[in-house]
């Protein structure tokens, strides 16, 4: 990945691999689309363009953090790299991608940029179901959330968040690209004992991620006790809040 940023850094321009650099008298599309095809084997090729994406991804992250680098549209973007308008798909389909992992933005216009150019601040509000959605400064309406979007932010969060999809008549789709504020600390819930470890399910339903406990930091509760817990640290990808128990305030049951 470090060779793509250095080349690119050669040439801004640049839309492809060091290996497909190598293949003079095409464009520059045309090796990269047809770089996938070089393996004989199907799995080998299946991987090829699996990695060739990530190329891609690489090389736009890296062309639109340039600081010589305006917002351009899909169109602009296609002229600038070169590509023709046939395979203009295939670069959609990157930008796509970018998008959905927070990595980059897109204005109102439809103009792209690295994540932070068109970035929005809000206040996040988790639902029961794991999606959620953000009141964002200066939009008139909240942004949804879909629940693999969230990047681990709890309800009440302050967030900063990009724009994925906004199509007129329909509610506008974002990613949250990083977590500014956290809203929790402390929270109420029910502690469960599992073998090895333990978890809080958090009494506000808009907090769908159990707390983990690890073993010794259960400070004698039991499974059904209500208990505070405190968080010690937040949520990452596929990891859950960590934290220990507080305080004990009673048994479900009492």
């Amino acid at each position: 990945m470090k060779k793509e940023n250095k080349k690119h850094k050669k040439s801004k321009r640049s839309f492809q691999s060091e290996k497909l650099q190598k293949n003079r008298g095409r464009s520059r599309a045309d090796s990269i689309l047809e770089a996938a095809e070089e393996s004989p084997e199907a799995e080998q090729a299946k991987a090829g363009e699996g990695e060739l994406f990530e190329q891609r991804k690489a090389m736009l992250v890296s062309l639109m953090n340039e600081t010589a680098y305006v917002p351009m549209k899909l169109k602009e973007l296609a002229i600038l790299l070169n590509v023709p308008k046939e395979q203009r798909e295939e670069l959609k389909a990157v930008l796509n991608a970018l998008l959905s992992e927070g990595k980059i933005s897109i204005s109102k216009k439809g103009k792209f940029g690295k994540a932070e150019a068109f970035a929005l601040t809000g206040i996040f509000s988790g639902h029961p179901r794991g999606f959620g959605f953000v009141t964002a400064e200066g939009q008139e309406e909240d942004i949804f959330i879909p629940a693999d979007r969230t990047n681990g932010a709890l309800h009440g969060d302050r967030v900063q968040i990009v724009i994925d999809a906004e199509e007129k008549g329909r509610r506008a789709e974002g990613t949250v690209v990083k977590i500014l504020e956290h809203a929790n600390e402390t929270l109420i819930g029910t502690y469960e004992k599992s073998r090895g470890y333990g978890f809080v399910i958090p009494d506000n339903p808009r907090i769908t991620m159990d707390i983990f406990i690890p073993q010794g930091k259960e400070n004698g509760a039991v499974s059904g006790h209500k208990v505070v817990v405190k968080l010690d640290t937040y949520a990452a990808k596929n990891k859950n809040p960590e934290g220990h128990v507080k305080e004990i305030l009673g048994h479900i049951n009492d």
